[in-house]
C-alpha cells in the first residue's frame, strides 16, 4: 500500500493559515514587513531563494517583541530541487542605543522534495539592523527533519 502525504500537506496549510490568522490580529504601532533573503545549507550546500514576512504580534516587556515570520524558499541542490516554507515566532531583543537587535525564537514548518512532505521543527536566532523603514538581517536557523540541518541566511525587509 502505497503511503500518501496528504496529512502533511494539510496539517502544512493549516499552520499557514493560522499564521495568516494571528497576522491579522491587531499589532503593535509597528508595521508589518516584507523582503526576501538568500542562503546555503552549510551541511548540504544547498542554495536558498526565499521571500519573508514579518508581523509583530505583542511587545512582551519594553525591550521584547514577540512576531510571526513566515517565510518561503526554493532549494537549489545537485539532487532534487525543493521548497521549504516556515513560520517563525522571533523574539527580538532591544539593546539600549544601538540599531542592533538579536532575535531567537522556535518555528514549525514543512520541507518538500521530490513529492514528499515532510513536517520540521525550526529554531532560528540572528540579528536585525534597525535602519529605519529597511532591516537586514543574518540569520542561522536549524531545521530538525529526520536529522538536523543548518542553513545561514541573509536578508532584506522593508517596513509597508
Amino acid at each position: 500500500m502505497e503511503r500518501t502525504h496528504t496529512p502533511r500537506i494539510t496539517q502544512a496549510a493549516l499552520l499557514c493559515l493560522a499564521a495568516l490568522i494571528c497576522a491579522a490580529l491587531p499589532a503593535p504601532a509597528q508595521a508589518w514587513q516584507a523582503g526576501g533573503h538568500v542562503g546555503v545549507g552549510l551541511d548540504s550546500g544547498s542554495f536558498h531563494l526565499g521571500g519573508d514576512l514579518l508581523f509583530p504580534i505583542v511587545r512582551a516587556s519594553p525591550s521584547v517583541q514577540l512576531s510571526i515570520w513566515p517565510s518561503a524558499a526554493f532549494i537549489i541542490t545537485e539532487g532534487p530541487e525543493g521548497v521549504l516554507l516556515g513560520c517563525d515566532f522571533p523574539f527580538e531583543f532591544s539593546i539600549a542605543d544601538s540599531i542592533v537587535l538579536p532575535f531567537v525564537g522556535p518555528g514549525l514548518g514543512v520541507s518538500i522534495f521530490d513529492g514528499h512532505a515532510q513536517l520540521k521543527l525550526n529554531v532560528v536566532g540572528g540579528l536585525f539592523i534597525d535602519a529605519g523603514s529597511v532591516r537586514p538581517f543574518a540569520e542561522l536557523a536549524l531545521r530538525f527533519i529526520r536529522g538536523t540541518y543548518v542553513d545561514l541566511l541573509a536578508g532584506l525587509l522593508i517596513e509597508l
